[in-house]
């Protein structure tokens, strides 16, 4: 994994700037390259051939075609033998010049030649343009800011504070932050910055300044691909898959481990490790100390005993919040997704030990592991029979309701409220808001008047012949997982310096995962039922068993204590009237309500104070 940048004009100190404002995501070398029309930059991780010949910008035998690339493409070795037979020389033992070699043969269709984690920049001399690509799931990122006249690229967007720009809040972007604690699509936060959208490639003519967007790969989950087959076959297809998958992540030259949860995910790929003959498995867990309710440290330490890993545990800390300031810079595109805290902490004491690691990202989205799909199927109910368990719910005790969904005491009368106002939504599209927004509409519009409703935008998910499910996994691979669980995993491992691989989002056993009919990810109300399938020789029978668990994160407790002095602070009416995007007076209501409900507000407090803290950086310049 590694950090690049550049522009279209010759301007090393600017590069330079950028390379130093994102070198954490590359500590063990840096280089630049330029020329009379543009600039490259390049920090890198060294994790395949360590030598200086691995160092980049890296360019082809003639020095016509240069790349800056961050990822790892695991068929390099195939993809280099054949264009060896083409007659292609290498001068190094790395993936990147590889990619180099392909461009020169296939052009920008080279991107269907790669099995991998990828984000780059080739510069073509001959043709007087670059060619940024971007994986197909979004495993890595890439973003750019063009206004006409002037391009830059970089891995992380803070790289673009060093060139002087009007900085300004996109409200459709922030009316999607809202709605999810994460945004999504072509647009960021930062008004006039883009991203490379998963699947992407981008063709900038450096003489004409015209920039063409091309998707050359997409999930769909569309209805034409299920192929109708016995269900061993759709097993057996997951497990040789996921397997490969696991093995193709082994490569590398430095220490790996694996993030172990103690869920079906990341402990199906310590299994399938050891299930490979791996030796010497280190496997790394985080936890809160406040026992059973928000830790599953057990469940990991029983997986890692059942492998002989090497297992390190960390108890994270009240005092960990302190470095939520940091944490927000390091996100770049602010994320109120408290799961950024524990895996930061992860990755800092993983640091020492380990430089690759592999984590269960993905598998919730691909094969419908998240509760929100066994709601929808409750809401694909008729809309007379949902009205009627509306005043169920509101009479249901606590305790009763709690064995429905974990955290319903916490998230109290508003998380009821929410639940009834599910039953009585009329379409898929708002009932799946309903689930999953931190502010809903009436809500979001008290915060900030006038946002754009992203309402249309999810509809647009649910317009096609797809089975309901599949159109939600659509909806969440296409949304949430690229910039909400692979911008966590992304920022907060390089923010130390390690690279993060995800075996379940190995492009080919996605794109199998489409032909499974949907009866085979949700089974009754088991999520995940085919995945469970395909690795029952190798886990043990009680994780198996075990049901999804989202990872709890103490926000609540936080914000009561510890968090108490920085939100007041960054909620004040002060700090509001000084960023002048919410309305103070909900502000105040919202804290207010906090005791009545405290999970179900904390999640509110903890997207604004995100946003503060973000605001205070990226739009204010505040150190």
């Amino acid at each position: 994994m590694c950090g690049i940048v550049g522009c279209d004009w010759p301007d090393k100190a600017l590069v330079k700037e950028m390379m130093r404002l994102i070198a954490h995501r590359g500590p063990d070398q840096n280089g630049e390259f330029v020329d009379d029309r543009i600039a490259l930059g390049h920090q890198r991780l060294s994790i395949i051939d360590l030598s200086e010949k691995g160092r980049q910008p890296m360019s082809n035998e003639d020095g016509t075609t240069w790349i800056v690339f961050n990822g790892e493409i695991y068929n390099y070795k195939e993809i280099r033998e054949r264009l060896g037979a083409q007659g292609h020389r290498f001068a190094s033992q790395t993936d990147t010049e590889v990619i180099v070699h392909a461009y020169d043969e296939y052009g920008p269709e080279c991107v269907h030649q790669f099995n991998g984690d990828f984000a780059f920049c080739i510069y073509d001399t001959k043709n007087k343009r670059l060619f940024l690509a971007r994986d197909r799931l979004g495993i890595k990122p890439l973003f750019y800011y063009f206004n006409g006249k002037k391009f830059l690229f970089a891995s992380e967007y803070k790289a673009f504070l060093a060139h002087p720009f009007e900085r300004r809040i996109n409200k459709t972007a922030l009316s999607r932050y809202l709605t999810l604690r994460y945004n999504y699509g072509r647009e960021t936060l930062l008004d006039g910055v883009s991203r490379v959208l998963p699947g992407e490639y981008l063709l900038y003519d450096l003489v004409t300044k015209q920039l063409v967007q091309k998707k050359y790969w997409e999930v769909t989950f569309s209805q034409s691909k299920i192929t109708h087959a016995p269900e061993q076959h759709f097993v057996d297809g997951v497990r040789n898959l996921l397997q490969d998958g696991v093995v193709k992540r082994l490569m590398s030259d430095v220490p790996l481990g694996v993030y172990l949860s103690g869920g079906i995910d990341s402990g199906s790929i310590v299994a399938l490790m050891h299930h490979a003959g791996v030796q010497d498995i280190k496997t790394f867990s985080v936890g809160f100390g406040y026992g059973e309710e928000t830790d599953e440290l057990r469940y990991a330490k029983a997986l890692a005993e059942r492998f002989g890993t090497d297992h390190h545990e960390f108890i994270v800390g009240p005092d960990l919040v302190k470095t939520l300031p940091q944490i927000v810079w390091h996100c770049d595109e602010p994320l109120a997704d408290p799961a950024l805290l524990p895996v930061y902490i992860l990755s800092q004491h993983t640091k020492p030990k380990a430089t690759v690691v592999l984590t269960g990202d993905g598998g919730d989205e691909v094969f419908a592991g998240y509760e929100q799909n066994k709601f929808l199927r409750l809401g694909a109910m008729p809309l007379p029979l949902r009205k009627l368990g509306a005043p169920l719910i509101k009479a249901m005790p606590q305790a009763l309701l709690t064995t429905v969904f974990k955290y319903a005491a916490k998230l109290g009368t508003e998380g009821r409220k929410r639940a009834m106002s599910f039953l009585t939504k009329a379409t898929p599209a708002e009932q799946y808001l309903e689930i999953v927004s931190i502010f809903n509409d009436v809500e979001r519009a008290a915060l900030v008047p006038g946002l754009k409703d992203i309402r249309k935008e999810v509809e647009q998910y649910y317009k096609n012949e797809n089975a309901m499910l599949n159109q939600t996994l659509r909806l969440e691979c296409q949304t949430l997982l690229p910039e909400n669980m692979l911008h966590k995993s992304d920022r907060m491992t390089m923010a130390y310096g390690i690279e993060a691989r995800v075996p379940f989002l190995d492009h080919r056993l996605v794109e199998f995962s489409e032909t499974i009919p949907p009866s085979l990810k949700l089974k009754g109300f088991t999520e995940k039922y085919v995945i469970r399938k395909a690795v029952a020789h190798v886990l043990p029978k009680e994780i198996l068993k075990r049901k999804k668990q989202r990872f709890y994160v103490p926000i609540d407790r936080w914000l009561a204590n510890d968090l108490k002095p920085m939100t007041e602070e960054l909620l004040s009416p002060a700090a509001l009237r000084e960023s002048g995007v919410f309305k103070t007076a909900s502000v105040q209501q919202l804290r207010e309500k906090y005791e009545h409900a405290p999970l179900f507000y904390a999640r509110q407090l903890w997207t604004l104070l995100t946003f503060q803290l973000w605001h205070q950086k990226f739009i204010q310049g505040k150190a």
